[in-house]
């Protein structure tokens, strides 16, 4: 019982603030096409989608993951639902709306966090395997486009202003009320799929956990370390990082700090510790959301594709160290 509660009261706690979130980034970019304002982005993303074969929609989709990964992924759940995305078309822009993160993450993580902690030579290398991540997905959106897709979507230009022209003599500009009235009118009937699948998809998750029945991913740190002939010391920062990668790289500061760890075996530890980190949170609180907005079928294939590059993306960065450092 008290698992089941605990598991109610996190769900809550989720869906309110992603639900909060997913609440202003739907409407308010919904809000910004019904007043033409994404037209003035044209020339920054249509370039990206054109490489790719892929329609206007999905530039407009990529343009917004900038400002926020939500946004945009709700915004291409909607292009596919009024039927201008198709089931291949809506993965790859899911995947392509992933790009800005590991470019953004370093104003917000890398450079305020990990440099700090960690200093110049491991947060290059930090920021290397994001960006590796981030060109790994670019490439595989490119040439999947390239030879999956051949334009056979056509549709209008998805950034002309949706205001009416003013030399057609029936045009009637709409008040801010107006607005606002269509803008809810072509995204509630999302928004309420959305909540509701992201409120039971996190719920199971949530049982599993407290549960116990995902514990087995915790097992494998210990075996991981001996592996790579790293010091024990090494398993308090890792368990810490698939849990919360700040508190981890916080934890493996202070061995840095305390010659406890060298450079080479304290950047090791962090880079194998995202292997375990990412299949952990992608199954904690990507999945969820993906399903949410994306359907259960679309939604965990893309959540695959995308943790598959970031893992390899892992890999090769782990490769390199043992390699080259």
């Amino acid at each position: 019982m008290d698992s089941l509660i605990l598991s109610l009261n996190t769900t809550l706690d989720l869906v309110f603030r992603m639900g909060s979130i997913m609440f202003v980034s739907l409407f308010g970019i919904e809000l910004f096409m019904q007043m033409g304002l994404m037209t003035y982005l044209k020339p920054i993303g249509k370039p990206v989608a054109r490489l790719a074969n892929l329609p206007s929609e999905s530039a407009v989709s990529f343009l917004s993951a900038i400002g926020s990964m939500i946004a945009a992924h709700s915004m291409a759940a909607q292009f596919h639902a009024d039927g201008k995305l198709t089931d291949r078309e809506l993965i790859l822009t899911g995947v392509l709306n992933t790009v800005p993160f590991h470019f953004k993450e370093i104003l917000t993580f890398q450079l305020p966090i990990v440099l700090p902690l960690l200093g110049m030579r491991l947060c290059l290398i930090y920021i290397a395997a994001f960006w590796l991540t981030g060109c790994l997905k670019l490439g595989f959106v490119i040439m999947a486009g390239k030879f999956t897709i051949a334009g056979e979507n056509l549709t209008k230009d998805a950034f002309k202003s949706m205001t009416c022209d003013p030399h057609d003599p029936n045009c009637v500009p709409r008040t801010p009320v107006q607005l606002l009235k269509d803008t809810w009118n072509a995204r509630k009937k999302m928004f309420i799929r959305m909540i509701t699948l992201l409120s039971s998809v996190t719920m199971v998750i949530q049982i599993l956990m407290n549960t116990g029945m995902l514990t087995w991913l915790e097992t494998l740190i210990v075996p991981m370390t001996a592996l790579l002939n790293l010091p024990a010391a090494v398993v308090g920062p890792l368990s810490a990082y698939v849990f919360s990668p700040t508190v981890g790289i916080t934890y493996m500061s202070n061995l840095l700090n305390q010659q406890v760890v060298t450079d080479f075996q304290a950047i090791l530890s962090l880079m194998a510790g995202s292997l375990l980190m990412i299949p952990f949170t992608r199954v904690r609180r990507t999945l969820p959301r993906y399903t949410a907005i994306f359907g259960l079928k679309n939604g965990s294939l893309i959540c695959a594709i995308t943790t598959t590059f970031s893992m390899t993306a892992r890999i090769l960065t782990v490769f390199w160290l043992l390699v080259f450092f």
